[in-house]
């Protein structure tokens, strides 16, 4: 971290450093070119105004015999002014000269700056003198009388020296450059560190509340955003102290919520490893310390082939499923759902104990299965004694006889019926699954119910669409289904009709049966499924109800991984909606 606050600091005035050096170089280049043009041409100005001077005073000397006299002129005026002069006649001769003898100096006539003069302009050249062995700076200018060009006076002066006195005006410039350059880096290096220091502070509390540390508190009295930054960073703190606060107390009230739990309990990830268990689930599991089994693979813990099973079903479904297992002596029901429809979804797994409750149903179901057993005998001799009587016995206790004859049937009835559903919960009881013509069945079954129909008016009606396919079922059963809920609809319905609608769905077929009866109040909706529960008494003591029909129903359902719901309302009538898969 410490690295990491230098190189901000060092990076920050490496990037002042580049920017003045940049800037500098920049203005110093640019200034002394500027400083340099305007000395030139201020030079070329000064040379100008010389040679105008020069010219005025000898216009009128402009002939051959006057020449030893504007020779000894221009020397004059050279000494006064420090300037080289030289009178040039029209043809390039030398009349005047302030440093050389003029004729001893070769024609000047193809000189650049003589030959613009000429032109009647003002000849301006930087060159190398022949005459002076020196680079000299050039300024010519016509010598005229009455608009005619007599001669040339030029102006010079050495290079060498204005490049000297330049170059001392450069070296002030570079050096109060240097010194500019120097307070700008000085400032940048107090710069960085008023701007870097407060970011030290924020990133050193920033490592501290990534440690944990949550106490951790910034005091920068700032109003700019540095200030914003750390303001917001001290209630970030605030908030996740609170956070981790209520998420510790969390914690501890899941770690008391599972050891408590009756139930095994054990959260896997996508990789098949174990996350989260409970002291009970290592119970199950024969495992003493609930840490020896974290990251460990489900299926090294609990070697079982049905919890398999369940979780790849869940895995691939995405959807909570259910199955009972075996673990030495005891019976689980084990319930596994995913937690989220998340890329990184786990599963819960959570094992109840249901070996009393199983017990419970064995013994139950012993009870029921003898006790209807025994019932069957004396209520089959009862009923041939009451038929016996009747062709014996006088009209006046027929009366009694066929009472004692209908609760007789009645009791058969619910014998039957409880067989049936003892049967039915047998968990050794296989279905004969066979492929059944669901059409043909449901016609088959609609004519034992013709008299009926007949004696109660009431008109049925089968639609089977034409996309119904064969089912895959236990003909048995799906027969007792059928019978059930077209008898019930049969019994509750006073006029209308019945209608069976049979519709393919996808893998499923969907049974729709409909009666216009007396329909079934909302209340009793959710437990009409129930054993012996009957929404209205009178009316199936009189009808001859077990109470057990639709409990049949719901278990034949259940058998072939159905569903069953129910639609109703009062004086309108019911429909049961069955979906089965085909297979």
């Amino acid at each position: 971290m410490q690295k990491a606050r230098i190189g901000l600091m060092w990076k920050q005035f490496f990037i002042y450093l580049l920017i003045i050096v940049l800037t500098f170089s920049f203005l110093v280049f640019f200034v002394s070119r500027e400083i340099n043009k305007y000395y030139i041409n201020n030079l070329k100005s000064n040379l100008k105004n010389q040679a105008m001077l020069v010219e005025r005073m000898t216009t009128d000397l402009m002939v051959p015999e006057n020449a030893k006299e504007i020779d000894a002129l221009t020397k004059e005026m050279g000494k006064k002014i420090g300037t080289r002069i030289t009178i040039i006649r029209k043809d390039g001769l030398i009349l005047g000269d302030s440093e050389k003898d003029p004729t001893k100096m070769e024609n000047h006539a193809t000189r650049p700056e003589v030959i613009q003069a000429l032109r009647n302009e003002i000849g301006s050249k930087m060159r190398y003198s022949t005459t002076v062995k020196k680079e000299m700076l050039y300024i010519a200018i016509p010598i005229t009388e009455n608009g005619e060009i007599l001669g040339v006076v030029r102006t010079s002066s050495f290079v060498p020296e204005i490049q000297k006195s330049l170059g001392a005006i450069n070296k002030k410039i570079i050096y109060i450059a240097l010194i500019l350059m120097i307070i700008a880096l000085l400032f940048s290096i107090l710069s960085s560190r008023v701007f870097t220091n407060p970011i030290k502070e924020i990133a050193f509390a920033a490592e501290k509340i990534k440690n944990g540390d949550f106490t951790t508190r910034i005091f920068i009295k700032r109003k700019d955003e540095l200030g914003e930054l750390s303001d917001a960073i001290n209630e970030m703190a605030r908030e996740l102290q609170k956070l981790f606060n209520n998420l510790s107390l969390q914690k501890e009230e899941l770690q008391v919520i599972l050891s408590s739990m009756v139930e095994g309990l054990v959260v896997i990830n996508e990789e098949e490893k174990i996350v989260l268990s409970n002291k009970n689930f290592s119970t199950i599991a024969d495992t003493s310390n609930e840490t020896q089994i974290q990251n460990k693979r489900y299926w090294e813990v609990l070697q079982n082939d049905d919890i398999n099973k369940l979780v790849k079903s869940v895995s691939r479904t995405g959807k909570t499923q259910t199955c009972e297992t075996q673990f030495g002596e005891k019976i689980y029901l084990v319930n596994g759902a995913p937690t989220s429809k998340t890329a990184r979804r786990k599963i819960i797994i959570v094992l109840h104990d249901i070996t009393e409750l199983k017990r419970i149903e064995k013994v139950k179901a012993d009870f029921v299965t003898n006790i209807t057993h025994e019932l069957k005998t004396p209520l089959t001799s009862i009923k041939g004694f009451v038929e016996t009587l009747k062709e014996n016995t006088n009209t006046e206790n027929q009366h009694f006889l066929e009472i004692i004859e209908r609760n007789t049937d009645r009791l058969t009835d619910i014998v039957d019926d409880l067989l049936l559903l003892s049967n039915l919960e047998d968990k050794k009881q296989k279905l004969k699954i066979e492929k059944i013509n669901l059409r043909e069945m449901a016609d088959n079954i609609l004519k034992i119910f013709e008299i009926k129909f007949k004696e109660k008016k009431i008109s049925f009606e089968l639609d089977a669409s034409d996309n119904i396919s064969y089912i895959n079922a236990d003909p048995f059963w799906l027969e007792q289904l059928f019978i059930n809920l077209i008898d019930n609809a049969i019994k509750y319905t006073d006029k209308g009709s019945v209608k069976i609608k049979m519709f393919s769905e996808d893998k499923d077929i969907q049974i729709e049966i409909q009666d216009s009866g007396i329909g079934i109040p909302k209340k009793h909706l959710s437990r009409i499924f129930e054993r012996f529960y009957v929404v209205d008494k009178s009316r199936s003591h009189k009808l001859g109800g077990t109470g057990l029909g639709l409990s049949i129903v719901k278990h034949i359902i259940q058998l072939h991984n159905g569903k069953i719901s129910v639609e109703s309302k009062v004086g309108k009538g019911s429909k049961f909606i069955i979906t089965l898969p085909k297979g």
